[in-house]
């Protein structure tokens, strides 16, 4: 009986950290997420502080750090003057990845951007 006893415990406990780390880890990813939707935002503002004649930003994947003390950063489709354009954008600086970008100063009055979120949200940044 003790055997059966102690296997029926175990059996318990097992189940409750399967329970408990399914829901803290469901907890966990709406945070992560709402954090990663906040820095594509911040990230979608700090580039259009340095390039102008963009149009829309469309996020094509959630950001993350991707390692050896590497900066966060998203990849994106940025569109300026009618051309997409590969990037992988940061909170503090962006990247290229295709062609370059042509050189277009920021506007002192930045036209209405599209900023398309991972999740599939958008809103118009001015």
């Amino acid at each position: 009986m003790t055997g059966a006893l102690a296997r029926s415990r175990m059996v318990m406990i097992a189940s409750a950290l399967v329970l408990l780390s399914t829901g803290c880890a469901s907890g966990g990813d709406d945070v992560r997420m709402q954090t990663n939707l906040a820095n594509q935002r911040k990230a979608a503002i700090a580039f259009l502080e340095t390039q102008g004649g963009v149009e829309k930003i469309k996020f094509t994947r959630e950001g993350g750090l991707s390692g050896f003390g590497a900066p966060w950063a998203v990849n994106a489709v940025v569109t300026v003057n009618g051309e997409d354009y590969n990037e992988i954008l940061g909170i503090e600086r962006y990247s290229r990845i295709g062609n370059p970008l042509p050189t277009i100063p920021p506007a002192t009055a930045p036209a209405p951007v599209t900023v398309i979120y991972s999740d599939e949200s958008s809103e118009v940044i001015e």
